[in-house]
């Protein structure tokens, strides 16, 4: 394999990232899953204060650890999507 290189004297342009439908779409969520691991998730839950059972860790800054049972729950209260 060959690889050719080409270098220019202009400097590179930054270009400024344009929000999308879908960062419109979490930004109005209730609540975001960060990371799933089989039986828990992780949800961002932005300063919803949530307890119970289902509610394995609270970790700081809104985010805890949920069973799938508890976050099914959550899911017919509050707008929830995936953050991944």
């Amino acid at each position: 394999m060959k690889a050719i290189g080409y270098f220019t004297s202009e400097p590179v342009k930054k270009i400024e990232y344009k929000t999308t439908f879908i960062d419109e779409l979490k930004a109005k969520a209730d609540m975001l899953i960060e990371y799933c691991n089989g039986d828990s998730y992780t949800v961002n839950t932005k300063g919803i204060e949530i307890s119970g059972r289902g509610v394995k860790t609270q970790y700081g800054n809104g985010f805890y650890e949920v069973t799938e049972s508890k976050l099914c729950k959550l899911e017919s209260e509050y707008n929830v999507m995936t953050n991944f």
